[in-house]
């Protein structure tokens, strides 16, 4: 039962289950079953890093879009140039 609710979560992405999953791994009984509980494990470890390249790079196109968003504006005035 808790390989297949892993092997769901794993297929669906569900970091959240998988995270729940973890906390919750039972003692297997055959070595079938560890072997299967290990290739998955390694299978989620890769799309763990996977998933975090990703972000990495999303939030780097981000930072760099903010920057130019930020060099492309006008300076306001500054609220001590004073005009008399």
């Amino acid at each position: 039962m808790w390989l297949t609710r892993f092997k769901t979560a794993l297929v669906l992405e569900d970091f959240d289950s998988i995270a729940a999953l973890l906390g919750e791994m039972p003692q297997f009984e055959t070595l079938q079953q560890i072997e299967e509980a290990s290739y998955l494990l390694a299978q989620t470890k890769s799309v763990v890093e996977k998933n975090k390249s990703q972000t990495a790079h999303v939030l780097q196109q981000l930072k760099n879009s903010l920057n130019f968003l930020k060099s492309t504006q006008t300076e306001p005035p500054s609220s001590l140039n004073l005009k008399f």
